[in-house]
């Protein structure tokens, strides 16, 4: 499973550090928007489609970073490059606890998903590119995103209940300092691609049906993720029958569904862990196929769910579905991103395209038929997902052209 790290030389393995400590403070800056947002919500009086539209910035500013970030590199060379967008994460959160104009904190979220796209971006694409396309990796690269969105609500409702929600943001630049910092030392060769060479530019790939399947893939699985995350601790405050069942046991709603946040990313580390191990004897495509299937039915399970005990299942069999979905349409798409550069681009914005929408479609359906109503939208994505999956495995996948 890390036969890939032995073949890299000393400067190599400091940027697949890198990488990955980028990816972990990126699943803290994930479930950081869904734990700080109900005390946003309270300290600014931001009704639910506003708020929808905080999380729908982070996703547009994502997408704009698949857009441009790959281009970037061109003209700025690819360290300077994601150090200087990566300071966009230190300055969004920093606006947060300073105002709480609408327009200055949806500037704030745009500036917070900009910042996070650009590492997704580069971490994907560089650690495609020294491990050779290995599922192991980009798996333990997506583990790192899930151990940084295991601990953040734990590590905010112990700063936010001992101090203030505003110093609990504090725990998320600090890691963006630090993140920014491992960057800076990287030392890559081809740090700055040629702009002459038309593959490093070319969208070509974009008329290939195996990489449009897989972008498909894309844009359903990070609609439903980035909803849920959004409004997974949100969802739960707010289920009738559930804080029923939490009232009558003495439990508190708000401890209660931030260990639901925390739960989800506990079992989706142990299955992104599960599959860095299990894709060197199963064929990636089946298992998203079958994580699929298994996204859609603790899906369907946890709307329905009406006691803590059904919550929890439905919550921990979710994560553990998800878990190497996203890793693995990286890792599956390595034959076209370590081919042409812009299309780790344009496969994270075509991702971050259903995300933007999500998000704002729950608040809005949430505030009409409350958030079980909203939640249920989700489920068409996930639905979708599915097909695309059952797709994936049965068309047959076709090599990119490397001439342009």
């Amino acid at each position: 499973m890390f036969s890939f790290i032995k073949r890299l030389d000393r400067h190599e393995k400091w940027a697949l550090f890198a990488c990955f400590f980028g990816f972990f403070t990126n699943g803290t800056l994930s479930l950081m928007m869904g734990s700080v947002m109900p005390d946003l919500k309270a300290a600014y009086s931001l009704s639910d489609t506003t708020s929808g539209l905080f999380i729908s910035a982070h996703s547009a500013g994502n997408l704009i970073a698949g857009l441009i970030s790959g281009l970037i590199p061109l003209w700025l060379g690819q360290k300077r490059s994601i150090v200087t967008l990566s300071l966009t994460i230190i300055l969004g959160y920093g606006m947060t606890t300073l105002a709480g104009w609408p327009a200055w904190l949806f500037l704030a979220f745009l500036l917070i998903g900009f910042g996070r796209g650009s590492i997704t971006n580069f971490s994907n694409r560089m650690v495609n590119q020294l491990s050779g396309g290995s599922p192991a990796a980009s798996n333990l690269l997506h583990a790192c995103f899930a151990v940084g969105a295991i601990l953040t609500p734990l590590a905010f409702l112990m700063l936010r209940n001992a101090f203030s929600w505003q110093i609990g943001v504090g725990y998320i630049l600090l890691l963006g300092c630090l993140s920014t910092g491992f960057l800076s030392r990287m030392q890559l060769k081809n740090d700055c691609p040629s702009r002459a060479d038309r593959k490093n530019s070319t969208l070509v790939f974009l008329k290939n049906p195996s990489f449009l399947i897989l972008a498909a893939m894309m844009f359903c699985y990070l609609c439903s993720e980035y909803a849920i995350n959004g409004w997974l601790v949100t969802y739960i405050q707010n289920k009738e029958n559930l804080l029923a069942a939490l009232q009558s046991s003495g439990s508190d709603a708000v401890s209660y569904s931030q260990s639901m946040a925390s739960l989800l990313w506990v079992v989706m580390l142990i299955g992104r862990l599960l599959c860095a191990f299990l894709s060197a004897k199963v064929s990636q495509k089946k298992l998203m196929m079958i994580s699929s299937f298994g996204v859609a039915i603790f899906y369907s399970l946890m709307l329905r769910s009406t006691t803590m005990s059904m919550v929890t299942f439905s919550v921990a069999g979710l994560g553990l579905c998800m878990a190497g979905i996203c890793p693995m349409i990286y890792s599956d798409a390595a034959l076209f991103t370590n081919a042409y550069p812009m299309a780790t681009s344009l496969l994270l914005g075509i991702g971050s395209a259903g995300a933007i929408v999500m998000p704002t479609v729950v608040g809005s359906l949430a505030e009409v038929f409350g958030f079980n109503g909203g939640m249920s939208a989700i489920l068409v994505t996930v639905l979708l997902l599915v097909v695309f999956a059952v797709l994936n495995m049965t068309v047959k996948t076709r090599k990119p052209v490397i001439d342009c």
